[in-house]
């Protein structure tokens, strides 16, 4: 009997430990309604290292959506955003994320675009078509806790030719956006008098979500690197977890046609990483090339661009040290597929993304040897631009900068999206 009244009578009175053991097993959206239940579970789920348990929790409990992003996913009329769970693609869900109600886009803008997606934190873009326009604006939007963050306006405005990538630097616990800026000269060719192009690559910015500003980095992107091989790519979100990012790039060397240019979100420094002799050096058969993560090493997937693909003809490269170019090892060669199947990505989870002849797509575990079939709707390998496949997992992440985090804001957002109140607040 005396044991029984030192029982706990509610839930306050748990211990953490036990408490965060059960909260932690709920998805993002429902651990943020109970930040309003009391002081407590609002100290527990704030807490950074219950943020990451419950993150990384997520991953190998193959808790991962395939977020398809539409043209205008973000402007009224255009399509919703629909998710595919990736333990059974075949189911669409059209309502799992939405946007929150009071978000509204200046009217100059009509398009739209996925930057990348990071540990549950989508990063994208919208623009004006007219040229010439206003700057772009870049958000990050937690979707599990409903929350989007406006980025400041760019240090260098008024270009046209940019180009952006969205990582997270685990050594600083900071989630970065990358700008690169492309400037175009036309110029008359001395000889000939043909006009021609020249390309010259700007200063580059980089925004910190924890200082919660923009600023030019020293380090330049390499010159020779002519345009970005990856930029039709329908997969987004399979780089920059790990503190690099990376562009299949097309440059002007002796060496090959394409290389890997790599950037340190730690230091802040740009390298570049060679492909394989045998795809970099092969004249017979032009290959397309797909950049991917795989099991925490970067891997590269290679299939020939023009005409039928036969077995064997979808090569799976993985450098086993990084930065290395000679630990390249092709580890898989998807041959058991028949018809022409292209791979377009990997999942967080490891699986590769693989599109068929009807445009269907596949989620295929190499290791257990198992396909699962999937349908998106206006998606075409012949033109990638009207959709994104966004690999995501719900997280607790909160978006403001780390040292301007406004707990009054952080109330008034968890009222208007949960309607709900935090008890002696």
């Amino acid at each position: 009997m005396e044991s029984l009244q030192k029982q706990p009578k509610s839930m306050e009175e748990l211990p953490e430990e036990v408490l965060a053991e059960i909260i932690i097993r709920l998805p993002a959206k429902r651990i943020g309604q109970l930040r309003c239940v009391c002081k407590p579970l609002n100290a527990l789920s704030s807490n950074p290292s219950f943020i990451k348990s419950h993150l990384h929790r997520s991953i190998p409990n193959n808790d991962e959506m395939l977020l398809v992003f539409h043209n205008r996913f973000c402007f009224e009329g255009g399509k919703p955003i629909t998710a595919h769970p990736s333990r059974s693609p075949h189911i669409v869900n059209p309502n799992f994320i939405r946007l929150p109600v009071n978000f509204n886009i200046p009217s100059a803008y009509n398009c739209s675009s996925v930057i990348g997606s990071v540990n549950g934190l989508i990063c994208f873009v919208v623009w004006s078509s007219i040229v010439p326009g206003p700057d772009p604006i870049i958000y990050i939007w937690n979707p599990s806790l409903s929350a989007v963050r406006t980025l400041p306006p760019l240090t260098i405005r008024g270009f046209d030719d940019l180009y952006f990538r969205f990582g997270f630097d685990p050594k600083a616990d900071d989630f970065k956006v990358v700008k690169l800026t492309r400037l175009l000269h036309k110029y008359i060719h001395y000889q000939s008098g043909v006009k021609k192009n020249c390309f010259d690559w700007l200063q580059v910015e980089v925004y910190s979500m924890r200082k919660g500003c923009w600023k030019i980095i020293n380090d330049r992107f390499p010159s020779h690197v002519v345009r970005f091989s990856d930029e039709d790519v329908s997969i987004t979100g399979n780089d920059g977890h790990d503190g690099r990012l990376h562009w299949l790039c097309n440059v002007v060397s002796r060496r090959a046609k394409q290389t890997i240019i790599a950037f340190d979100l730690a230091t802040e420094k740009f390298s570049e990483i060679y492909l394989p002799d045998s795809i970099a050096n092969n004249k017979k058969e032009p290959r397309k090339q797909v950049l991917g993560d795989l099991a925490g090493k970067l891997c590269v997937m290679s299939y020939i661009e023009d005409g039928d693909i036969k077995d064997g003809d979808v090569e799976v490269w993985v450098m086993n040290e990084y930065g290395v170019a000679e630990s390249w090892v092709k580890h898989h060669i998807l041959s058991q597929f028949s018809g022409n199947v292209v791979p377009i990505g990997i999942t967080l989870s490891n699986e590769f993304i693989l599109q068929g002849d009807d445009d269907s797509l596949a989620l295929y575990d190499h290791i257990a040897a198992k396909v699962k079939s999937f349908k998106v709707i206006d998606i075409s390998r012949y033109s990638y631009g009207s959709v994104q496949i966004v690999p995501y997992v719900d997280s607790l992440v909160w978006i403001a900068p780390a040292n301007r985090v406004d707990q009054q804001q952080l109330r008034h957002m968890f009222v208007a999206n949960f309607g709900k109140l935090i008890t002696d607040w």
